[in-house]
């Protein structure tokens, strides 16, 4: 791709308004890269004799398609192998996710698993095809940690009495000695009542 085309389509997506772009058009899918020519090796492979003639057609053609619609939502790609059996396996990924997707498409070439990749046209991740590098993935939300902007409102200044259990605490005991001078003031009263022979 050529730096003017990468810079345009930079500037196209600062100024990108979803509120104003109306609805989003990822193209068709298509093969992104294709080793299904790549066959296991002879005493690996275990296909039935159709599958592998099938196979090399469109290796001989260089017509690119698969056996089956993909199930693949826009934004993603999807690693499509096959086992040395014939069997299926498919696996999807996010876009930011496709230079690793590109080193397992790699190694699943090399051990003879025929993979492809599928992507959507107007979503292609990879410059050296002529895509556009995706952008980075959504950064996690950092957790909040609740903080106090006063001491004194949070109950926990540091300093001494001035957390929740030190006012209980403090409540309690000025709370006894209340009801200890109330009994004290009670018995001088009887005291001073039997003295003057009063009684109680």
């Amino acid at each position: 791709m050529s730096k003017h085309r990468a810079s345009t389509a930079v500037t196209a997506l600062d100024s990108f308004d979803s509120r104003t772009a109306g609805e989003h058009d990822p193209g068709q899918i298509i093969i992104l890269f294709d080793h299904r020519h790549i066959l296991p090796r002879p005493e690996d492979n275990k296909m039935s004799s159709y599958q592998a003639y099938y196979l090399d057609g469109l290796s001989r053609m260089g017509w690119a398609t698969y056996w089956e619609k993909p199930n693949l939502d826009p934004g993603k790609i999807q690693l499509l192998w096959y086992t040395h059996a014939g069997a299926q396996g498919t696996r999807n990924y996010p876009l930011h996710k496709c230079h690793l997707v590109k080193e397992m498409f790699d190694s699943l070439s090399t051990e003879g698993f025929r993979p492809l990749i599928l992507g959507w046209s107007a979503e292609n991740p990879y410059p050296m095809i002529g895509g556009i590098e995706p952008p980075p993935p959504p950064k996690a939300p950092k957790m909040k940690v609740v903080t106090s902007t006063s001491g004194t409102v949070s109950g926990h200044g540091g300093k001494d009495g001035s957390t929740p259990h030190d006012r209980v605490m403090a409540i309690i005991v000025k709370e006894e000695e209340r009801e200890a001078k109330a009994r004290a003031e009670i018995v001088e009263k009887e005291k001073k009542a039997e003295a003057l022979g009063y009684g109680v």
